[in-house]
């Protein structure tokens, strides 16, 4: 299948908004003046911009960024990803097709290439294990350097409720949000056909409430929306170190949930 992507590069810092800007136009959107997504921190430069195509169309893209500290770091984007988050609103968890995690692979050892010749000794990006990042860094040998982040699932008409949780009154979001309030908590959802969607940390608020009860109401959104949305056959919940807190951590699994995916930091040596 590798045989079929084609890579190419673009060097500077508007590299990416060739293919980005196609993303957009074939969603009827106008291009915008930057990347989604091109935000890392304290990035000084884009080196570059790797695109993977098959029959012109592009898979995705990876670039390069030149850090304060001089250590090259990547960032790259599924083309279809990004297609169903500007139609739907929202990041999604569906897994990255084979022709994706291929051109990961390519594009990623492409850029580690461009940034050892521009004088890195190590290349740093992030990615679910179990997605086309994770499959790129275990083919080049990139090693851990670090998790940050869980994708929680669970299939909301397939479980038992948990044992031992506190009762919650819990209350619908007004419409048309489709959530939970209750117990000094909130839980907001995003449904999307047999799929929903939380990110933690911007949908739940559960200041000062006790883990157990957050699990409860989320426990409780559970059975709502096997009730409501019969057609969600899973709930996934993007759970961030740097926005959530160890309340959110410790509920999640009492509710009946289990981590799906691991999103971890990796580095390749260029030496």
């Amino acid at each position: 299948m590798s045989n079929d992507i084609s890579l190419e590069w673009g060097s500077g810092t508007t590299a990416g908004l060739r293919p980005t800007g196609e993303v957009y136009a074939a969603v009827g959107l106008p291009s915008p003046d930057v990347s989604p997504g091109a935000d890392v921190g304290d990035a000084t430069e884009i080196v570059g911009t790797v695109t993977a195509r098959r029959d012109g169309q592009p898979i995705g893209w990876v670039s390069v960024y030149r850090k304060v500290d001089a250590v090259p770091w990547a960032q790259g984007e599924q083309a279809g990803r990004l297609a169903r988050r500007l139609v739907s609103g929202f990041y999604d968890d569906m897994p990255a097709t084979l022709e994706e995690h291929a051109a990961f692979v390519l594009m990623y050892r492409e850029a580690a290439e461009r940034a050892r010749a521009a004088g890195g000794r190590v290349l740093r990006w992030s990615g679910a294990d179990t997605g086309p990042e994770g499959e790129a860094a275990r083919a080049l040998g990139a090693r851990t350097a670090g998790e940050i982040a869980r994708i929680w699932t669970a299939d909301p008409a397939d479980r038992l409720l948990p044992a031992g949780l506190p009762a919650v009154s819990a209350r619908p979001l007004p419409s048309p949000a489709v959530g939970l309030v209750g117990a000094g908590a909130e839980v907001g959802v995003t449904v999307d056909g047999d799929r929903a969607y939380v990110d933690a940390g911007e949908a739940i608020r559960a200041a000062g409430v006790e883990a157990d009860v957050l699990a409860a109401l989320l426990a409780e959104l559970l059975s709502r929306l096997h009730h409501d949305h019969p057609a969600v056959r899973e709930l996934a919940v993007f759970e961030f170190d740097a926005d959530t807190t160890g309340t959110i951590r410790h509920a999640l699994p009492l509710a009946g949930l289990r981590i799906a995916d691991r999103v971890l930091d990796y580095e390749l040596s260029l030496d």
